[in-house]
Order: C-alpha cells, then sequence, then structure tokens
C-alpha cells in the first residue's frame, strides 16, 4: 500500500503539471518592450508619459515618483519607447507626421525624424528604431546612430502596436485583430497569424513569457439583433507564435464589463494580467490561471496605458484626459493564491495642463464613457468610432439596415448624418446613445426625434458632446502623390461626373440620391422609411475608412468605380485615367 506522503507527492505533482499547461511557459529570453502611451525605461527608474492633447510627452522618475520634464513634440502624439540604453524617448506623432527624439537626462527635443504615414507604434533595438506607418500600411526601419530612415517595409493593413523580442518585431493591424512577425536579420515578413474574426481595435501587444496579450474589442457586425451584449465583446487574446494557437481571456462577467481594452501589463509569475479599459475608467485584474475577470479598480478618466515596475509592485498609469500618471502598489496573496491582488492609491502626478475647454473635456470625456448615462458599460461612442474614426465594419442588425459605420471628421461640414440623412444636427446623437449603446440618455425622454424640434440648447452635456464631435480633425494625407498624377486625376474625376455629387470642400453635395440602380445593396433590407435614398459620403479621408458604400459592398476605392448604374465608370476608363482617379482620392486629406 501506497503510503499517504507518497500519494500526497503524486497530487502535488499532478497540480504543478496542471498548472504548468495553464500558465503561460516561462520565457527563455529578454523581453525588449513595446509600443505604448506609458513607457518603462530599461533600469525601471523612469517612464514616459504621452499627452494627447497637449502634444507633448512628460518624462517622469519613479522613485519617488515625480516629474523631470514636459517637452513639446510633434502633433498628435501616439506612443513613446526608451531606446536600450535609457538615455533618449522616441515618441510617434501622427498628425506630424514623424518621430521625436526626446534626451532624458536634459529632457529636451534634440531632433526629429520625417517620415509622414501616420506615425504610430515606436520601439527601439541597440541598432534601430521601428514605426508603424498607419495610413501607409508600412514599418519605417531608422538608424539609432544617425537618426535616418533607412528602410520602409510593406506590410498588411494598418499597422499599430508593436512588440520586439529576440524572435523578431510583431505587429498588430488595427481592424482586422492579426499580428504579423518581422524577422530582424533581413527585415521581412515571415509570418502572419490571426487572432478571431471579429478582433478590431487591435492598438497594443505586449511580448511576454513567450506569449503574445493583445487587448482588442470583438466587432459583431453580423448579429441580426444588436443588443449591448451581441454588439462588442471586450476581449484579451492571448498567442503562441511557435503553434500559432489563441487562448481568449473574456474581460466580462456578471459583476464586471470592460469597454475598449487599451493596454496590458503581466504580473512576474505570469498569473495575473492588468488591463487598462479606457471606456469605463477602470484596470481590471484578470486570473490567467482561472480565466476569471477577478475585479475591477477605479481609476482617472481616459487611461490609455499602463505599465508594472519590473519587480510587479507598482503599476503605473497614464490617465489621459486627466493628465495625471497614478502610482499604485500591488500586493499579492501568499497565503491564499486564489485571492486577487490588492491593489491600492499611492501617489498620483499631474503631467501636463489639459489644454482642452471644459465644454470639449466633457464632450471627449463622454464619447468615450461606456458608463451611464452614455451606456450600461458595454458600449461606448469609441467602441465603433476609436478616436473619431470608423471600425471597417458593416452592421447587418442597425434598425434601418446593413450600414458601414462611418468615420466621423470634420462632421460640421458634412450635414446630414447617417447615410439615410435622418440626423439633421449632432445633438440627434442621442438616439444613438439610448437605441444602440443602450444608455439612459443626456435628455432621457425629452428627446425630440430626429428632423423635428432641435434637440440643441436642451442640455448642456449633449451640446458639449456635439461640440466634440464637430471638432474632430480629417487626418493629414498618408501617401505622397506627385502633383502631375493630382492634376490627372482631378480631370479625371470631373469628366466622369464624380464632381456632380462629390463637391465642394469636403466632396459632397450633402444630399439625398436613390441608388436603386447602382447595385448597391438589397431593398428588402432597407429598415427606413428612405429606402434607397442615400446621403451623399465626403470622400476626404475615404482613402482611410475602407469598405465603402452604405452596406460595405467595395472594399476598395478601385472597386468603387465597378458596378452597375452610374458609378460603374471604371469599365469604360482607360488604364491610366483609372489609377489616376485612385491616387487623387488618396492624396485628399
Amino acid at each position: 500500500m501506497l503510503s499517504r506522503h507518497f500519494i500526497n507527492l503524486i497530487t502535488l505533482w499532478a497540480y504543478l503539471s496542471a498548472c504548468a499547461i495553464l500558465l503561460p511557459t516561462p520565457p527563455t529570453h529578454q523581453i525588449n518592450q513595446n509600443s505604448s502611451a506609458l513607457a518603462l525605461s530599461p533600469d525601471g527608474a523612469q517612464l514616459a508619459a504621452i499627452n494627447f492633447d497637449s502634444n507633448s510627452v512628460t518624462l517622469l522618475q519613479t522613485a519617488p515618483l515625480q516629474v523631470q520634464a514636459e517637452v513639446p513634440v510633434g502633433a498628435e502624439p501616439k506612443t513613446a519607447a526608451f531606446t536600450p540604453d535609457g538615455e533618449t524617448v522616441l515618441v510617434a506623432s501622427a498628425r506630424a507626421g514623424n518621430i521625436s527624439w526626446v534626451e532624458v537626462a536634459s529632457g529636451r527635443l534634440a531632433a526629429q525624424t520625417e517620415l509622414g504615414g501616420l506615425p504610430f507604434g515606436v520601439v527601439a533595438s541597440a541598432q534601430h528604431a521601428f514605426v508603424s506607418l498607419f495610413g501607409a500600411h508600412q514599418i519605417a526601419v531608422i538608424d539609432l546612430a544617425t537618426r535616418a530612415l533607412v528602410r520602409r517595409i510593406d506590410v498588411e493593413p494598418f499597422p499599430a502596436g508593436l512588440a520586439l523580442t529576440a524572435e523578431g518585431l510583431f505587429i498588430t493591424h488595427f481592424y482586422s485583430g492579426r499580428v504579423t512577425q518581422l524577422a530582424l536579420q533581413n527585415f521581412t515578413p515571415v509570418a502572419t497569424f490571426s487572432t478571431q474574426p471579429d478582433a478590431n481595435l487591435s492598438t497594443f501587444v505586449l511580448a511576454n513569457h513567450g506569449r503574445l496579450f493583445l487587448p482588442q474589442t470583438l466587432s459583431h457586425a453580423d448579429a441580426l439583433t444588436l443588443t449591448a451584449q451581441t454588439t462588442a465583446s471586450p476581449i484579451v487574446n492571448v498567442l503562441n507564435p511557435v503553434t500559432r494557437q489563441t487562448e481568449p481571456y473574456l474581460l466580462y462577467s456578471d459583476k464586471y464589463v470592460v469597454n475598449v481594452p487599451v493596454a496590458v501589463a503581466l504580473s512576474p509569475n505570469a498569473r495575473w494580467l492588468f488591463v487598462a479599459s479606457a471606456g469605463t475608467d477602470e484596470v481590471a485584474i484578470v486570473d490567467m490561471l482561472s480565466h476569471r475577470l477577478a475585479g475591477v479598480i477605479p481609476v482617472g478618466h481616459w487611461p490609455r496605458a499602463l505599465t508594472l515596475s519590473h519587480d510587479g509592485a507598482q503599476l503605473f498609469i497614464n490617465n489621459a484626459l486627466d493628465g495625471t500618471v497614478t502610482m499604485m502598489r500591488v500586493d499579492y496573496p501568499t497565503a491564499n493564491e486564489d485571492a486577487m491582488p490588492q491593489v491600492s492609491y499611492q501617489t498620483g502626478v499631474t503631467v501636463t495642463t489639459q489644454p482642452l475647454s471644459p465644454e470639449m473635456w466633457l464632450g471627449k470625456q463622454l464619447f468615450n464613457s461606456a458608463k451611464p448615462p452614455m451606456g450600461n458599460t458595454w458600449l461606448s461612442c469609441a467602441t465603433c468610432h476609436f478616436e473619431g474614426g470608423h471600425d471597417a465594419r458593416t452592421w447587418l442588425g442597425f434598425p434601418d439596415g446593413p450600414r458601414n459605420t462611418p468615420a466621423l471628421y470634420v462632421l460640421q461640414e458634412t450635414a446630414p448624418y447617417h447615410w439615410s440623412g435622418d440626423l439633421d444636427e449632432l445633438q440627434d446623437v442621442e438616439l444613438t446613445i439610448q437605441r444602440i449603446q443602450h444608455g439612459s440618455g443626456l435628455l432621457g425622454s425629452d428627446f425630440q426625434p430626429p428632423l423635428g424640434q432641435a434637440n440643441a440648447g436642451r442640455s448642456a452635456e449633449l451640446d458639449a458632446l456635439a461640440a466634440y464631435l464637430s471638432s474632430i480633425p480629417m487626418p493629414p494625407a498618408a501617401v505622397m502623390v506627385d502633383e502631375a498624377t493630382v492634376a490627372r486625376g482631378l480631370k479625371a474625376f470631373e469628366r466622369w461626373g464624380c464632381a456632380a455629387c462629390h463637391l465642394g470642400p469636403q466632396l459632397t453635395d450633402q444630399q439625398l440620391h436613390n441608388l436603386e440602380q447602382d447595385n448597391i445593396g438589397l431593398a428588402a433590407l432597407q429598415r427606413n422609411p428612405r429606402g434607397l435614398n442615400f446621403d451623399t459620403p465626403a470622400l476626404v479621408g475615404a482613402w482611410l475608412t475602407p469598405p465603402y458604400f452604405h452596406d460595405g459592398s467595395s472594399a476598395t476605392l478601385r472597386d468603387t468605380l465597378f458596378r452597375s448604374g452610374f458609378h460603374g465608370m471604371g469599365w469604360a476608363m482607360d488604364k491610366q485615367e483609372l489609377e489616376d482617379i485612385v491616387r487623387y482620392l488618396q492624396s485628399l486629406p
């Protein structure tokens, strides 16, 4: 008979074996870094925090937490990274189209490298910096010694988050949730990985313990009934690049729901995952062993990034809309290993003076919030319109029929709104808040139906939201097109009658047109009284917002010219004219 002691050893071995299967395998190499709006220096002594609205980066010491310097950088900064020696912070700025080089010791801007293409993510090895060019669909490689661009590498569309490891550079693709692996030896793509078909808003990737951790939102565009729970799901997909297997960790439970997860940090023992929930102003804690969303911690407004100290004892959070960085103490369970870590506030510092007016600040806060009255924590405006853009999805279950999500750029110049033109003022988005986001709304039962009495001026909060919506600017063109091609493209655009409807500064006549003969969608699927009458979409920035038409039936700008009806002019064009029109549209900011 086996002794009780031996049986206990067998039981312990079985338990540890199970843990080894459930938890990620230990790292086999030193993880370098990932692009983030809150970067930690290699020695853990300093932070670099992106200030989205101030167009600056703030350098901080971590012990004690205090500001060293706030440094102006290029317009619309996205992410920052320290060089491996810790002496320089690199900042990727989308609107400026450049990389800023900030000296850590002096706290001054040393140089800028012009790239164009909407820079998004940035990381650095010992010799090179790598930058994802969101609009150009490229990775830029910069020599750290000369600060010069040495190579552009074509990748799949809309590259965003970056993680650098000994195995290569891993790149997220914003709308598809796919990941590209780039070899560092020859700068060539060597593998692509899929996560889930519905994966979206893939802005960030953490490489740790041999895995890639990807906070994403699943956009369930095929759902015919759009409740809060069936429209979108917050998730962290954990990808093993060796086995190519993806393991999902759901960020919702009966008690908690995350909205727009944008960043993650992993505890040193790989048991606990901390997730920034930008839409609920919280940090969620996930038990990686049990796949359980263990709890949430309230933090500041619009937490866009977080990182752990190297020993995991401090959690730093960039509360971007407050202009603060907070430091939380993390106490991990010892007696009861299944208990959630205790996270408590230690200190916080102001890293920038928020430049937004009180009304604009309130409007941006409401836009990004999924909490009442804007939603029931599942959905926010930003769930489908992250940073004012679109989600590249056509939703089949919309009340008025299949609808391709439009971007929200320069709305003040493109009324009426919605594909059916059934909103005549921005305050009419109250209808979306109540019916789509399932919030109580900013007017409640006092809401006036669209195209009726004005809703403007009846709620300070709703007016603030409308003011913010009207302020979202058009991104600059990401592709450089020579003047001769632009001139030929404009001439062809006018010759083929495109300018009859697409005219004015935003290339829209702001009128409804019947597309029954254009083979766009099925009349039977339209649940709007206006049927197949659709508002002319603006074409400025169209290069950034595929697919096209209200039903998303054209995947590319070229495809829009090959249809039945009056949009089918591409069949009659010669090859040069067709190319010129497409290039002209790509040149528009």
